[in-house]
């Protein structure tokens, strides 16, 4: 009898992993604050950068949080950092497609790690023109427990 119970639970996991997207598993923390606050701040960002809500996604960061582009600029600071988007909204328009795929989060104490890859389509001269990405997002615990982001790193 428990042979067979462990041979059918091993074969439901295995089910279950096969089924079910990585994508949907890979950022579930153990944390439900952080959980969500991802969650949050990603799904907000795909629609912010659709409607040029530079406001939305510059909430979640920390006051002395900082971006850092894949050319090595950093930006500081969450006034600057909306600011950077006002300005890119402005230069090139609202993004005709946006998508996040949070492949690994991962916890260590106050600091969490989230890894993944993400993409924004832009219209130029009448095409959509789409550049792609990984990304190191590192959201430090406040002293309430909410979480935001503290570093934002735009990897090559």
């Amino acid at each position: 009898m428990k042979r067979s119970l462990r041979f059918a639970l091993c074969i439901g996991t295995v089910v279950f992993l096969t089924v079910v997207p990585a994508d949907l598993l890979a950022h579930h923390s153990g944390d439900p604050k952080l959980d969500r606050a991802v969650e949050k701040a990603n799904s907000e960002f795909i629609v912010a950068m659709k409607t040029g809500d530079a406001v939305t996604i510059a909430a979640p960061y920390t006051e002395d949080a900082s971006f850092i582009m894949i050319d090595g600029t950093c930006v500081q600071g969450r006034t600057q950092i909306e600011q950077m988007y006002r300005d890119r909204f402005a230069r090139s328009g609202v993004a005709r497609v946006t998508k996040i795929n949070s492949k690994k989060l991962v916890v260590d104490n106050d600091l969490a790690y989230e890894s993944g890859y993400g993409e924004i389509g832009l219209l130029r001269d009448g095409k959509l023109s789409i550049n792609g990405g990984r990304f190191l997002t590192v959201w430090q615990r406040q002293t309430n427990g909410d979480w935001k982001i503290l570093r934002n790193v735009v990897l090559p």
